[in-house]
């Protein structure tokens, strides 16, 4: 397979990297904003998959052109998969009263990751088949007072994802919309509680791909758990704290 990891250096995506290469021979492009962080990336996992075949690209993520010029280089060769792990995670505090650090914010979750995805479904529709994944979180289910403003990005990229669906629905093209739970990455570090391994929320992933879901929940257990969620009242839900 050729597969496109966008944000490539985040610990989800190089899990999944790692999974897939692990798993058989492939060919890999990693997209990321960091020239540096990409080429430590493509050097260790060639190191230890030799099997597979990896190259970088480092470019403005929020430049519309740069996603663009991707795109056309793209189409030169067919893609199989595409994930887009594009994202940052939001401190709620700094947000409400730093509105140019919640604009910075904004654009990097929802228009950056947009632009990548739109591009992406361009390129699938063109040649006529491939798997689209977009990384977006459980936060997405249900505001929350602690992380609303990360957790409405993940909204937006829920309801872009369901509309990607429906126009690929009666086509060869598959889009999955990736919902991890607190995972164990340095985005987390300051995060009490438990949190998953990025490796075992890849296997989530990997499986959830290949078996053409549309939403898939990392861990499986967030399903479930945010189901209870949505389902408080909201006279019980404002009284809540988490």
């Amino acid at each position: 397979m050729r597969i496109v990891v966008i944000s490539a250096t985040s610990a989800i995506a190089r899990a999944c990297i790692a999974f897939w290469a692990a798993s058989g021979s492939h060919e890999f492009l990693l997209v990321g904003r960091s020239s540096e962080r990409l080429r430590t990336t493509e050097s260790d996992l060639a190191i230890r998959f030799p099997e597979s075949k990896f190259s970088s690209l480092a470019l403005d993520m929020q430049s519309s052109e740069a996603v663009s010029g991707l795109v056309d280089s793209l189409a030169r060769k067919p893609v199989d998969l595409a994930l887009v792990a594009q994202g940052s995670l939001t401190e709620q505090a700094k947000a409400s009263t730093d509105l140019s650090y919640l604009q910075q914010q904004l654009e990097l979750n929802v228009v950056s990751a947009t632009i990548f995805a739109e591009g992406l479904a361009g390129l699938f529709e063109r040649q006529g088949f491939g798997t689209l994944a977009v990384i977006g979180s459980v936060a997405g289910d249900r505001g929350r007072a602690y992380n609303y403003s990360y957790g409405s990005s993940k909204a937006f990229l829920e309801t872009y994802v369901q509309g990607l669906q429906q126009r690929f629905a009666s086509s060869k093209i598959r889009v999955s919309l990736i919902k991890p739970g607190p995972t164990a990455t340095p985005m987390t570090s300051s995060h009490r509680g438990k949190m998953a391994d990025p490796s075992d929320v890849a296997k989530v992933i990997a499986a959830g791909l290949a078996r053409g879901k549309r939403v898939i929940y990392a861990p499986k257990l967030w399903r479930l758990i945010m189901f209870a969620v949505r389902s408080i009242p909201f006279f019980i839900f404002k009284r809540l704290n988490f």
